[in-house]
């Protein structure tokens, strides 16, 4: 089991007729944040949580999580990198990165991803002229998204700092921002 969503690039269950919508994530929604990531990726909650925390305190991350009703059923996080001369130069360049993509496996395939991107993309372009993102390159939902919303290949030879991804699995994009995000 990889933790990605099965790929089924011609399924689109958008019209169920809940109506979801995008915020900044707040503290009350950590511990929904925190779950969703640990079932996918492991772990303490606790320990994600206070983590989570911390993103919200720093003016240079931010955290949105897409809600039908009162439940959350996703999250993504956007986080600055800053490359250093003590760096490999392997290393990714300097800048905003997509992070924790995570929808509940119940509401994949409607479409929450890519307003959790966009909404994410949205903030970074008030900020920056680029983002980038790194996935595994056995997450074709990922990438397609990523394709759609104007992500392209920079490299397959990268480190990050903290990324999981054994070298050889994964790939670094970038994509150009505007104010229409």
């Amino acid at each position: 089991m990889s933790g990605f969503a099965d790929y089924e690039p011609e399924t689109d269950r958008r019209a169920l007729g809940a109506e979801v919508r995008t915020r900044p994530a707040e503290e009350a929604d950590l511990d929904a944040c925190a779950r969703l990531i640990v079932a996918r990726t492991g772990g303490s909650v606790d320990g994600r949580r206070r983590r989570l925390l911390g993103d919200l305190q720093d003016p240079r991350r931010y955290s949105v999580v897409a809600c039908v009703g009162d439940d959350v059923v996703g999250y993504g996080g956007v986080i600055w990198h800053e490359a250093t001369a003590a760096d490999p130069p392997t290393t990714a360049p300097t800048g905003y990165y997509l992070v924790g993509l995570i929808v509940s496996p119940a509401w994949r395939r409607h479409g929450i991803g890519e307003l959790l991107t966009i909404e994410r993309m949205r903030w970074t372009a008030e900020r920056a002229d680029t983002i980038h993102y790194f996935a595994n390159l056995a997450n074709g939902p990922t990438l397609d998204l990523h394709d759609r919303l104007g992500f392209t290949e920079l490299t397959r030879d990268f480190t990050f700092p903290g990324n999981p991804l054994k070298p050889g699995t994964g790939v670094l994009l970038r994509a150009p921002l505007n104010k229409d995000h």
